[in-house]
């Protein structure tokens, strides 16, 4: 018999505050490889030919093929194991429950130089699988690209107000996100903005929305609202599959179907050989491609009648993403195209990098030439606005510090001054005095009536550096970003070259503190900037010039809340 399998339930999702002793964004998979080498493993012998398993070919080596099965799936897919005919061969089939946040979750808990972890066939559940193989230095084979499908929508308490598009869905504060890695769902509420046509606009609510989940695992609140206790009248949008829709509100009769007008996704269970592809190598009997061939049996019987009876009996849909028979479906919304493989990859690459929250010192230059109209504005207004655009869509678990600096600020000969302490956004202040965020925005909305003097640059940069690498914190991504629009004329002060060497011996790879310099106007000096910016080698530290208003808050979504 052909069927011999284990299965194992998905760890649950734990996630550490920023704040807190231990990495945030880790899946809690501790002793998961462990605990599937101890489990209890069936062999299936191809080859029994009787019931007498002694009667096995003493030469028979066991082939073992693991198989990595969505939780959705997982019925079927040991159905599809035991329907498998005799023929010949010994394997041992391992069925495994994982969802893709699994399979990512132990790839990353892979030292450097281990072997990977990646199960021989793979039934995903989200289309990030593809980030993780890529991580791997893999590509994989797709064998078969759908063994079945559901529409995606939204669940939530009241129907009376769907969103245009999936794009209005992404900025809306009514959505509430899963890990799209654990979720196929949540996956493709952000990828479908990125096929109805606005490539730039949906990538820019990319980065709040992922910064803000990013707040939610800090502050230990996802999955705190879901689509077993959505309450009727509640006009939150859970992304959700229509399967598990249909199974929810069995128990939960306030739920309510809502789809964007532009159309809803449709989720595939695709075929993935992992090591099919890139550096891995494929399971091998002699010449035989064992995995692959074993999982060529398995989709056939996903197109027989058994099969697609199995499916539909499972609330999935066949892979033409055809309605359930019966009419036991709930969308009947026309379905939008999938997104390419290269797509794919770049959202969840920067969702992965964006949901880790930022630490930022501001180090905003406020000599004379800084009152200097631009536009219809000036130059130092212009970056008051921008970063208060940034702070408008930071959230609290961000950690945001304040500081202006032209020559002598200070009786000391002090070219800078600290208007507000690097700290998390939603820090109290003292009792009745608000918190950190409120100090922040007030001490910039000054920034543009304190223009005087020249440019003390080399000296509050390296003094900013300083203060960076001495608050650094692993749990964020620690920047410094510089605002300046002319060199530096601080004749006392040091000088470039001795600024750059101040900078290699205070950067440490193990703490990387990479420095963001924003030019503004011609008068801006980007060659000295850029040798600044280098100097700090291998920290992502980059320079940039802005000569037109309108390109500031481009060149902030793509520094500040962007990562290399």
């Amino acid at each position: 018999m052909f069927g011999a399998h284990n299965t194992h339930t998905s760890d649950t999702v734990d996630r550490e505050s920023a704040t807190s002793t231990s990495r945030p964004y880790r899946l809690a998979i501790a002793g998961l490889v462990l605990a599937l080498l101890a489990a209890a493993a069936w062999v299936a012998l191809l080859g029994s030919g009787d019931d007498d398993t002694a009667a096995v070919d003493a030469d028979c080596k066991v082939t073992l093929v693991t198989v990595a099965v969505a939780p959705a799936m997982t019925d079927l897919v040991d159905d599809a194991v035991e329907a498998l005919p005799d023929n010949g061969q010994c394997i041992e089939l391992q069925v495994i429950t994982k969802t893709v946040a699994d399979v990512s979750a132990e790839q990353e808990e892979l030292d450097e130089g281990d072997e990977d972890v990646l199960p021989d066939l793979w039934v995903p559940d989200s289309p990030a699988w593809q980030s993780v193989l890529t991580d791997a230095g893999r590509t994989g084979k797709v064998l078969v690209a759908s063994l079945a499908t559901t529409p995606v929508a939204f669940a939530s308490g009241r129907a009376d107000d769907p969103p245009a598009s999936w794009l209005e869905a992404l900025a809306s504060p009514r959505l509430v996100m899963s890990d799209p890695k654990a979720s196929g769902a949540s996956a493709l509420a952000l990828l479908s903005p990125f096929v109805e046509g606005d490539v730039a606009a949906a990538q820019g609510e990319l980065v709040p929305v992922a910064q803000a989940f990013g707040d939610d695992v800090a502050s230990e609140k996802v999955g705190k609202l879901n689509i077993d206790n959505l309450e009727a009248g509640n006009d939150k949008l859970l992304p959700v599959t229509e399967q598990d829709f249909l199974v929810a509100e069995r128990g939960n009769s306030a739920l309510e179907w809502v789809a964007p007008d532009t159309g809803v996704g449709l989720l595939s269970y695709p075929l993935i050989q992992p090591s099919a592809g890139g550096s891995g190598m494929a399971v091998n009997s002699g010449s035989l491609d064992v995995a692959g061939r074993t999982g060529a049996r398995l989709a056939e019987w996903f197109t027989t009648d058994a099969g697609l009876a199995a499916i539909a009996a499972e609330k999935l849909r066949a892979p033409d993403g055809a309605p359930l028979p019966d009419g036991e479906g709930i969308s009947d919304e026309e379905q939008l195209p999938p997104v390419d493989k290269a797509q794919v990859d770049s959202v969840m690459k920067s969702w992965n990098s964006l949901i880790v929250p930022s630490s930022i010192l501001a180090l905003v230059e406020t000599s004379d030439s800084m009152g200097t109209a631009f536009g219809d504005t000036t130059r130092i207004q212009l970056a008051v606005d921008a970063s208060l655009t940034a702070l408008d869509i930071f959230p609290d678990a961000v950690r945001l510090g304040l500081r202006s600096f032209s020559t002598n600020q200070e009786s000391n000969g002090q070219d800078w001054r600290e208007l507000a302490p690097l700290s998390r956004l939603d820090a109290p202040l003292g009792k009745g005095q608000g918190i950190h965020v409120e100090l922040v925005r007030k001490r910039a909305d000054e920034l543009p009536s304190q223009t005087g003097g020249g440019s003390g640059l080399y000296d509050s940069i390296l003094a900013a550096y300083q203060e960076t690498n001495r608050l650094y914190n692993e749990y964020y991504e620690n920047s410094l970003v510089v605002f300046s629009d002319g060199p530096n004329d601080d004749p006392e002060g040091i000088s470039l070259n001795e600024l750059k060497r101040e900078l290699r011996q205070l950067y440490d790879p193990e703490k990387p503190v990479k420095i963001i310099l924003i030019g503004i106007a011609d008068e801006a000096d980007l060659a000295a900037l850029e040798e600044i910016a280098a100097a700090p080698e291998g920290s992502g530290s980059g320079a940039y010039q802005v000569l037109k208003a309108d390109d500031m808050l481009t060149v902030l979504a793509s520094t500040l809340l962007s990562r290399d």
